[in-house]
């Protein structure tokens, strides 16, 4: 594999506010993860075209966010809200991002606990095979209210927290 670009943001930097209408039911994950790739994506050869690119969305937790706010907002009123639900999925993070960017080739998502950077790169090695291009994006943001417990119990995540970090790679 050959890196061609990396980008990154951080959840500090990033105001779902200030974005534009199409990210109005974003997560701050969704959001980090579609911006990077897009700085990340610009340095894809000219001649290629999104359908070659594999997408990988890795995460320690996934939407941890949007999983607390469907359950409180379930318990509260006793009625689930869909788009919380399906916000609070894993691989929601990946579909959005995929639909903003245009991304039309393989995508996966990869959530194995400390395993998680290790299971990605693999299956960027294994998408390859598939696509010219890989696009592998590290994401996991946290309330601030959890990030201490996480990090006493998943040290391991701390160089992930709070940001997105998107990689373009080509075939060697």
């Amino acid at each position: 594999m050959k890196l061609l670009a990396e980008a990154k943001i951080a959840a500090e930097n990033v105001n779902l506010q200030e974005l534009d209408a199409s990210y109005r039911k974003a997560t701050l994950n969704m959001a980090m993860v579609t911006l990077s790739c897009e700085q990340a994506l610009r340095h894809l050869p000219e001649d290629a075209n999104k359908s070659q690119v594999s997408f990988v969305v890795a995460t320690h937790f996934g939407e941890v966010s949007s999983t607390l706010e469907f359950l409180s907002t379930y318990h509260e009123t006793q009625t689930p809200r869909p788009i919380l639900f399906q916000n609070s999925l894993h691989n929601s993070t990946l579909g959005f991002a995929s639909l903003q960017l245009g991304l039309t080739g393989p995508a996966m998502t990869v959530s194995c606990d400390r395993a998680t950077p290790h299971a990605a790169m693999n299956l960027a090695e294994t998408l390859l095979e598939l696509t010219p291009y890989v696009l592998v994006c590290f994401v996991d943001h946290l309330p601030a209210p959890l990030v201490p417990y996480y990090l006493e119990n998943f040290p391991f995540v701390e160089s992930y927290l709070n940001k997105a970090r998107c990689q373009l790679y080509s075939r060697a």
